[in-house]
């Protein structure tokens, strides 16, 4: 299954492709939350890829959050020869944004994480993909880990 197809599975589809733990989450919320095990780890049997959650009381609930961060790990970790994405960015909870997002890692991975010419090769300014990626916290923090142990210094959002 390539990556674009993995990513634009439905959340049940994709459930089916992954391991299902379930556990007791921590922190506060009293004798409910150390009672019942709410909390959701999901793994990705073919990559190994896993997300968890357990903001919620909700297992279901749970389970949705951590399959929607799974898809997310799926999009930043698995790599393609890098293409252009001809349709605009699109809102973080439209599904095709996993996919946008691992053609933007795709074009970084290939431009070592250098903002400037990924941009350009994606026919973007600058301006316009730092400001599409500083909406989403996880894109940060996982380009600024790579930044990193390349030596290049953070980029501040």
């Amino acid at each position: 299954m390539t990556r674009e197809e993995l990513l634009l599975l439905d959340l049940p589809a994709l459930g089916k492709l992954c391991r299902t733990d379930t556990y007791r989450g921590t922190g506060p919320g009293g004798q409910k939350r150390n009672k019942t095990e709410s909390a959701v780890r999901v793994t990705h049997l073919e990559s190994g890829l896993s997300a968890f959650a357990d903001e919620t009381r909700s297992q279901h609930t749970n389970k949705e959050h951590a399959l929607e961060k799974l898809r997310l790990q799926l999009a930043v970790k698995l790599r393609q020869e890098p293409q252009v994405w001809t349709g605009g960015c699109p809102a973080l909870s439209n599904h095709r944004y996993a996919l946008w997002l691992g053609v933007v890692f795709d074009a970084l991975q290939a431009e070592d994480f250098k903002i400037a010419p990924a941009a350009a090769f994606l026919g973007l300014s600058t301006n316009q993909l730092v400001k599409q990626l500083s909406r989403d916290p996880f894109a940060c923090q996982q380009i600024n880990q790579e930044r990193l142990a390349r030596q290049l210094p953070p980029l501040r959002w």
